[in-house]
C-alpha cells in the first residue's frame, strides 16, 4: 500500500475514534499496517483499506495500536522519563565510545551499533518482588563494568526490560538522536521497548534509512510505528528482535513514555558511505549588518523533515550540503530582526542566501578611529618583538544619542595579549587607546542605560589615515623611548 493510502486509512480510523500511532512494516511497496490483537484481518482490509492482501505471509497481526496509558503502568511513565540521562558524563562517554564505531553525524549505523552492543551483552535479572525497579542508564553502566571485571567478559547491562529500554534510550539520546519507551501490557504480563524517531515518511532520507535497513538485514520488513499528527516513523529497538526494526511485540495493550519532550527532534542521518545516494545541492549562507559588516549568528535552516540551526562565525558565513528539495532560512542575533527566505536545492548545484540583520532600536552614534593625535598633531609609532611597526590608535563613541550609552566593549583580534577592553567613561567617549599595525573586524558591543546591547562589527583599519597623515606633512614620531607616550593596548 503507497504512504498516501495508508493515510487515508489513519484518517478513516480517527474518525472511528480509533488510537492514532499506527504499527506497520515497511517494504519497497510502501507502508503496511499490523492487525490489532482483537481484528481480524479480514475486518482491517474492509475497513481501513488495509495492504495486507498484498504482502501474504507477512507476520502481521497482534500489535494494537498505542493508546493512552492505562492505570497499570501510568507510575512508570515518569520513573522511566527522569532515568533516561544523556546528559550524563558516564552515559555520554559510553554512547560516544560505541557510535565512534561509525564516525560522522548522527545516523542509522550508529544506532545499529548501539542496538548491537546493548543486545548481545545484557544480563537479564529480574526486579524486587511487588517493585517495578527502573534503573537509569548511568547506573546500569557502572554496574555492568563491576560486572565485566568479575565476569572477565563484556557486559552491557543488567536487569529487566525497563532497564534495558532506559540505557538504550539513554546511549542514543546522548549522541543526539529522539526516541520513546513503548510499554506492553495486558493478559497477566509487561514489556517495554525503545523506539527511535527516524523522520518524516515522505522524506526521501527517511526512506532511504528504511530501504537501508531492509537491505542490511535481509529483512522482508522494517517494523516501527507511524504517528498520525505529523506523518513520522519511530523504528522499534526491540531486544525480542535480532536487529534494530525486527518485529514488534505482540500484546493486548501498549502506550508510549515519552522522553526529553520539550526538546527538537532530529531525524536520523544516512551513514556517511551511503549518502552519495541521495541527491544533494549547495546551500551557501551570508549574514551581515545593514553596513554589509559579517555578523556572527545562528541561522536556523527548515525543510522537509530536517530543522537544525548553524553557529556563524565572524566570517559571517558558511555552506551546507543538503538534500535536494526546498528550505527555509533565516537567522537569530540578540538586538537583530532578520526576514525569513525561501530557498531551493538543487542537484549538484549551489544555492546563495544573503541575510542581513536590522538593529532594533539601536542608538544613533558612530564608532571613530583616530590615528594622529588630535593635540600634538603627530602619529606615534614603536616596533614590537617582530619589528612589525606599530601604531597608537585611539577608538571612541560619538553622536547624539551618546548619553543613552552606558558602557562600550571592545573586541580585539586574538593576537592581543588582552583580546577585550571594556570603557564606562562616558566623559572620554568611552575611548579605547591602542597599539596596533593590522586590520581586522573588531566586534564592539555597546550597551545602553535601559540594559539592551547592540552589537557592531566593525571593520578596523587606520591605513587610509597614515597616507593622508603623510600627505599632509604629519610627523611620525618614534615612541620606543618616549614613556609618558607608551599606554593603552
Amino acid at each position: 500500500m503507497s504512504s498516501l493510502a495508508l493515510w487515508l486509512c489513519i484518517v478513516l480510523l480517527l474518525g472511528s475514534g480509533i488510537a492514532a500511532d499506527i504499527p506497520c512494516g515497511y517494504n519497497e511497496t510502501g507502508f503496511h499496517e499490523i492487525a490489532a490483537p482483537d481484528i481480524s484481518p479480514e475486518q482491517i482490509q474492509t475497513v481501513t483499506l488495509s495492504a495486507l492482501s498484498q504482502y501474504p505471509g507477512a507476520p502481521l497481526a497482534g500489535v494494537p495500536r498505542l493508546s493512552e496509558p492505562g492505570i497499570e503502568v501510568k507510575s512508570n511513565i515518569e520513573l522511566i522519563n527522569d532515568a533516561v540521562d544523556p546528559q550524563n558524563t558516564i552515559t555520554r562517554n559510553k554512547a560516544v565510545e560505541i557510535a565512534s564505531d561509525a564516525p560522522g553525524p548522527f545516523n542509522i549505523d550508529q544506532i545499529c551499533y548501539i542496538y548491537k552492543y546493548v543486545r548481545d551483552n545484557w544480563e537479564y535479572v529480574s526486579d524486587p518482588r511487588g517493585i517495578d525497579y527502573i534503573s537509569s542508564g548511568n547506573n546500569t553502566i557502572a554496574l555492568s563494568e563491576k560486572i565485566a571485571a568479575r565476569q572477565n567478559r563484556s557486559v552491557a547491562g543488567a536487569g529487566d526490560c525497563d532497564d534495558y529500554a532506559v540505557l538504550t534510550a539513554s546511549l542514543i539520546e546522548a549522541i543526539g538522536g529522539a526516541t520513546r519507551v513503548v510499554l506492553a501490557y495486558g493478559g497477566g504480563e509487561g514489556h517495554a521497548y525503545t523506539e527511535v524517531y527516524l523522520g518524516d515518511i515522505d522524506s526521501n532520507s527517511t526512506k532511504a534509512i528504511l530501504n537501508w535497513l531492509q537491505s542490511k538485514y535481509n529483512s522482508n520488513l522494517v517494523y516501527g510505528h507511524l504517528t498520525e499528527e505529523n506523518r513520522t516513523f519511530w523504528l522499534n529497538l526491540d531486544w525480542n528482535s535480532t536487529h534494530p526494526g525486527g518485529p514488534l511485540y505482540k500484546s493486548p495493550k501498549q502506550s508510549i513514555a515519552y522522553v526529553r519532550q520539550k526538546y527538537l527532534k532530529t531525524p536520523v542521518g544516512l551513514p556517511p558511505q551511503y549518502a552519495p545516494l541521495v541527491k544533494t545541492g549547495m546551500l551557501s549562507c551570508k549574514v551581515s549588518d545593514e553596513e554589509g559588516n559579517p555578523l556572527a549568528s545562528t541561522v536556523m535552516v527548515a525543510g522537509g523533515d530536517r530543522q537544525f540551526p548553524v553557529s556563524v562565525d565572524l566570517s559571517g558565513g558558511f555552506k551546507q550540503k543538503l538534500p535536494v528539495g526546498e528550505y527555509t532560512v533565516t537567522a537569530s542575533k540578540s538586538s537583530y530582526n532578520f526576514d525569513t527566505k525561501v530557498v531551493t536545492i538543487l542537484e549538484d548545484l549551489e544555492a546563495s542566501v544573503d541575510l542581513t540583520g536590522t538593529r532594533e532600536n539601536a542608538p544613533n552614534i558612530q564608532i571613530v578611529t583616530e590615528a594622529v593625535d588630535p593635540v600634538k598633531r603627530c602619529v606615534y609609532y614603536t616596533r614590537d618583538g617582530e619589528n612589525h611597526q606599530v601604531f597608537k590608535i585611539k577608538v571612541y563613541i560619538t553622536g547624539p544619542d551618546k548619553q543613552k550609552i552606558k558602557s562600550v566593549k571592545y573586541s580585539l583580534h586574538q593576537t592581543f595579549e588582552k583580546p577585550e577592553h571594556v570603557s564606562t567613561d562616558a566623559s572620554n567617549n568611552f575611548e579605547m587607546i591602542m597599539w596596533s599595525w593590522g586590520r581586522f573586524v573588531m566586534p564592539i558591543t555597546v550597551t545602553t542605560m535601559d540594559g539592551n546591547e547592540y552589537e557592531y562589527m566593525y571593520p578596523f583599519t587606520f591605513r587610509a589615515q597614515l597616507e593622508d597623515a603623510q600627505r599632509s606633512g604629519i610627523r611620525f614620531i618614534d615612541a620606543t623611548s618616549s614613556w609618558d607616550v607608551i599606554g593603552g593596548y
